[in-house]
């Protein structure tokens, strides 16, 4: 992979970083004129939040009946002050994580694809009459950098020139591959653990509400998908250009 084609992927991946913690900021600001905290009440009915989170949330009860830009918008909504932090926490080491990998411009789109493909499987969990945050995406996104980097060519970037000079902290594609790998394992392990087809939501301590297994699992299989679905795409254009 050539600094050309890093750097787009890369600024790719920041916008989408951005495009996830910029609007939950200011979602949680704009919320505080009608809540304290500026999150959603997740122990009462939808219809007791305020007008804006009614508009912005995702119904997997609902089905496809409900706006179409839910499948973004609803990330952007937290249930408790701890949910906000600790998924603010986790975009920081997925934008760090990025930065490190350096997707390509494919693996970026791959990111943005998952967004949307993380919340659509939540209405494979219809007995839920509200979904919201961002944990969803995260494992999407992480899932994405690590097939990334796990499929990467093995062959070594160029060298490094006065133009773009290699980083002393960049990993060898060799290493970062395996540790791709084990954080695939690693993420494979934590989503069978949290057992996402037992009960649709289990209480957690460290976020103050009760939170959706099946959304981590939503979010790694997108994250695969989007990441496959565009590979296939691009080997195919790739196998076409050949032919001709």
């Amino acid at each position: 992979m050539t600094p050309s084609t890093e750097r787009p992927g890369l600024r790719l991946w920041w916008a989408l970083c951005l495009a996830l913690a910029l609007p939950t900021l200011l979602l949680n600001a704009a919320l505080r004129t009608w809540l304290a905290q500026g999150t959603v009440p997740l122990d009462m009915a939808v219809t007791t939040w305020p007008p804006l989170a009614q508009a912005l949330v995702l119904r997997p009860d609902a089905g496809w009946a409900q706006p179409p830009w839910v499948w973004w918008s609803s990330a952007w909504l937290h249930g408790s002050t701890p949910h906000l932090l600790r998924n603010l926490a986790g975009l920081a080491l997925m934008a760090a994580l990025g930065t490190l990998v350096r997707p390509s411009r494919q693996a970026a789109l791959a990111g943005w694809l998952a967004w949307p493909l993380t919340q659509l499987g939540m209405l494979m969990q219809p007995s839920l009459d509200s979904y919201v945050g961002l944990s969803g995406v995260l494992h999407a996104g992480v899932t994405v950098l690590a097939l990334h980097a796990a499929m990467r060519p093995l062959r070594q970037s160029p060298p490094p020139t006065a133009t773009h000079p290699m980083s002393p902290l960049a990993p060898s594609i060799t290493g970062l591959r395996w540790v791709a790998i084990a954080l695939l394992v690693g993420l494979a392990a934590k989503v069978l653990m949290e057992n996402p087809w037992g009960a649709a939501l289990v209480a957690s301590s460290s976020s103050a509400i009760n939170v959706a297994p099946w959304a981590h699992l939503s979010g790694c299989v997108a994250g695969a998908l989007a990441t496959w679905g565009l590979w296939a795409l691009a080997a195919g254009s790739r196998l076409a250009r050949r032919c001709h």
